[in-house]
C-alpha cells in the first residue's frame, strides 16, 4: 500500500492581510495530483488542516476541498487528517459528522482523528495498516479536563506525561492484539530539540515530548514543524507544511513524503516529493529607487512585503498608496525604516515599539512586566505565542 505523509495546511489563513486560499488549493491540488500519478491508498495529514475562523466562508471553502477530493475517494483512495494546535476543537466533531455536506457519498473514506487512538484502516486492495493517532495535546482530547494546574509549567509537564502514557498504553495493546500489520505513528508534536520558525510555538509555550518517547515502527509521520525534517531516520519525520506560511519560510522547499508498505513494513525508502510553493519576496525601498520598475518584475502570484527606508519626517501615505496599487498582493502595512535623526517610537511604559520589530518588541515588554520567577510567566508568555502566531498568518 502506498501513503502520501503531508502535514499542515493551515487552509483559510492570511499572511499580512494577503488572502492565501488559492495558494493552500493549489498546493492541495498539486497534492492530489502527486496521489494521482502514484495511485495513493492513504492520504495522511499530521494536524493543522484548517485555520479559517469565519463560519461564512467554512462551507464555501469546504465545498470546494470537496469537489477536489471527492473523484480521488470514489476511485478508493482514503484520507485522515489529524488535529493540530491551530484546529479549532469544535471543527473537527462538526466536520466528521457534517462530511456528507462537501464529499457526499464517500464519507467512509474520509476520517478525522481529534483525539489519542489506535485506528485500522483497510485499504482498496483489502490490505490493513495500524495508525497509532497522537493528535496536539489539548486537555480534552487527552481526558485532562479535571485537572487543575498550578501554572504552564505543570500544565505542561502533566500534558507530556499524558501523551507518553498513551504511547506507552498503545504499544503494550499492541502487543496484546498479536497482529501483525504494520503499525504507523500519525503524531501533531513538538519533538525536543527541534527549531521551531515563524508562528511555531516554542518550547516554552508548547509541550516538547523528547524523541526517545516516538515508537520505532514503520513509519512516524509528524506535523507541527513546517520545515522538512528527518529525525535520525528517514521513517521518522515531520514531512513539512505544503505552502509557504509567513517570510521567515520564504526560502524553504516544500515537500510531501510518499511511503510503501506491504504486510512486513516498510518497503525501500520514503521518497520526498518536491512541492511548489508561492513566492515570498521582499522589497527594500530607498529614495530614489524606481518603484514602477521593481513592481514590473514581481509576478501577479508573488506576495511581498516592502520595507521602506526613509529620511525622517517624511510623508510616507503617498508612497504607501503607490505600491498598493502597483503591487497586486502586498502584505499590509508595510515596514517603515526611519533613517537619519531620531527614529519614531511609540511609547508603552518602559516599551519603546520599533516598527520594524514588533513581534520582538511585545515579547521584550511582556517579560519586563512578567518575569521569569513570576509563578504567571509561563501561562502568560504562552498566551501571547499564540497571539503573535495567530497574527504572523493574518
Amino acid at each position: 500500500m502506498r501513503i502520501l505523509h503531508t502535514a499542515d495546511w493551515h487552509l483559510g489563513a492570511e499572511l499580512k492581510h494577503v488572502p492565501r486560499l488559492s495558494d493552500q488549493l493549489a498546493r492541495v491540488d498539486e497534492v492530489l495530483q502527486v496521489c494521482d500519478e502514484r495511485n495513493v491508498d492513504l492520504l495522511l495529514v499530521a494536524g493543522d488542516f484548517i485555520d479559517e475562523k469565519q463560519s461564512e466562508r467554512m462551507t464555501p471553502l469546504l465545498r470546494r476541498l470537496g469537489d477536489m477530493l471527492r473523484p480521488r475517494l470514489r476511485r478508493g483512495m482514503q484520507v485522515l487528517i489529524l488535529a493540530g494546535n491551530h484546529d479549532r476543537e469544535w471543527v473537527f466533531p462538526f466536520l466528521q459528522t457534517a462530511r456528507d455536506l462537501f464529499v457526499a457519498s464517500e464519507t467512509s473514506r474520509l476520517q478525522f482523528a481529534w483525539k489519542p487512538e489506535l485506528r485500522v484502516i483497510e485499504t482498496r486492495t483489502k490490505e490493513r495498516l495500524r495508525l497509532m493517532l497522537l493528535p496536539y495535546p489539548r486537555q480534552t482530547s487527552y481526558d485532562l479536563e479535571a485537572i487543575v494546574f498550578k501554572d504552564a509549567a505543570d500544565r505542561h509537564k502533566q500534558m507530556g506525561d499524558a501523551v507518553k502514557q498513551r504511547i506507552k498504553g498503545f504499544e503494550s495493546q499492541i502487543k496484546k492484539d498479536g497482529d501483525k500489520m504494520p503499525t504507523v505513528v500519525v503524531a501533531h508534536l513538538l519533538i525536543a530539540g527541534q527549531k521551531e520558525n515563524g508562528h511555531e510555538l516554542t518550547e516554552e509555550a508548547d509541550v516538547p515530548i523528547p524523541r526517545v518517547y516516538l515508537p520505532n515502527y514503520a513509519y512516524v509521520a509528524l506535523g507541527h514543524v513546517h520545515l522538512p525534517t528527518e529525525l535520525g531516520s528517514a521513517t521518522c519525520r515531520y514531512s513539512g507544511s505544503i505552502e509557504r506560511m509567513d517570510f521567515g519560510e520564504r526560502a524553504q522547499r516544500k515537500q510531501v513524503v510518499l511511503v510503501e508498505l506491504d504486510s512486513t513494513g516498510l518497503v525501500g525508502e520514503p521518497e520526498a516529493i518536491p512541492l511548489h510553493p508561492t513566492e515570498l519576496f521582499e522589497i527594500d525601498w530607498r529614495d530614489g529607487d524606481d518603484l514602477v520598475a521593481i513592481a514590473r518584475d514581481v509576478a501577479p502570484s508573488t506576495i511581498c512585503k516592502l520595507r521602506l527606508h526613509v529620511p525622517v519626517g517624511t510623508n510616507v501615505q503617498a508612497l504607501q498608496a503607490q505600491a498598493r496599487d502597483l503591487i497586486e498582493r502586498l502584505c499590509w502595512p508595510p515596514e517603515i525604516q526611519w533613517e537619519g535623526g531620531d527614529i519614531p517610537e511609540v511609547a508603552t511604559g518602559s516599551l519603546a515599539i520599533v516598527r520594524s520589530d514588533w513581534q520582538g518588541a511585545v515579547r521584550s515588554y511582556i517579560k519586563e512586566q512578567v518575569p521569569g520567577d513570576d509563578p504567571q510567566h509561563h501561562d502568560v508568555m504562552a498566551a501571547i505565542e499564540e497571539l503573535l502566531s495567530e497574527e504572523s498568518l493574518r
